[in-house]
């Protein structure tokens, strides 16, 4: 009984941290009630915390669909989107029998000191969101995954 108590353990820890091991962790809550993440140059996504931290992201979804996302520095001061480019590119996937597939793209818009948006119809949970930035010439990436 214990052994497999154990197993049913481990494989909930796997499970819960499949995709998100892919992004890294951020251990702050968010300013705003939403969800944090790091932003890390593209080229390191993938790399989980390895990856070296350039900002940290909150995404915050309201009932209607709307979303925001804010971008804060290492301190957790909202930071200055000047240097960003005005939109967002966004890839959505839903877990869809098990597996997460690739549904669609949506944009965000810069709006003040945030970005906002609609989320599509997501029809399956949970649902990951990958959103590619630009600051300058570089090319920034931050996932936010299991969401429902």
């Amino acid at each position: 009984m214990k052994v497999l108590s154990l197993c049913f353990l481990m494989i909930l820890a796997f499970s819960l941290s499949a995709h998100e091991g892919g992004h890294g962790d951020v251990e702050e809550g968010g300013k705003f009630g939403g969800v944090m993440s790091p932003i890390v140059e593209k080229t390191e996504a993938g790399k989980g915390n390895k990856a070296k931290f350039l900002y940290k992201a909150e995404l915050v979804r309201a009932a209607s669909g709307k979303l925001s996302m804010y971008i804060f520095d290492e301190k957790m001061n909202v930071v200055d989107l000047k240097e960003f480019s005005p939109e967002v590119s966004a890839k959505l996937e839903v877990k869809k029998k098990g597996k997460f597939t690739y549904v669609g793209e949506f944009k965000l818009k810069k709006n003040g000191n945030h970005f906002t948006g609609e989320l599509p119809k997501v029809e399956y949970k949970p649902f990951n969101i990958d959103f590619f930035l630009k600051k300058g010439k570089q090319d920034l990436f931050v996932g936010f995954s299991n969401l429902d």
